[in-house]
């Protein structure tokens, strides 16, 4: 039972914080929710190949599209679904929109993927 009790502690300890070395820099995923009022946040920094989460809370489909960054497009997202992308490498700027509405600036944002080896 001891033997038992030693090998579990450190697994613990991994996971309560965190189980990496990363130095406190986020990873992702970062939520970009969409809702009937439009996508939030429309605007943010992220990690050059951070994980995006785009989340459809909406009552409608959506579908992301990107006319610079390809690795952003997703399938169609109906009502309560999700879709998780990783980013290119930066420095750069991605820009999305619905693409099942892409006129319609509630739903448009940018993205600033920050060069490898930048942290917040």
């Amino acid at each position: 039972m001891r033997a038992a009790i030693l090998l579990i502690s450190p697994l613990i300890f991994l996971v309560a914080c965190g189980g990496s070395g990363g130095g406190g820099t986020p990873t992702g995923p970062l939520d970009v929710t969409l809702t009937a009022s439009g996508a939030s946040p429309k605007s943010f920094s992220a990690l050059s190949q951070a994980s995006l989460r785009f989340v459809n809370q909406d009552t409608a489909d959506h579908q992301i599209g990107s006319s610079n960054c390809p690795e952003l497009v997703t399938s169609r997202l109906t009502p309560g679904t999700n879709a998780t992308q990783m980013l290119g490498p930066g420095p750069k700027s991605c820009t999305f929109n619905d693409s099942l509405n892409p006129s319609a600036a509630a739903f448009q944002g940018t993205i600033s993927v920050l060069a490898p080896g930048n942290g917040y």
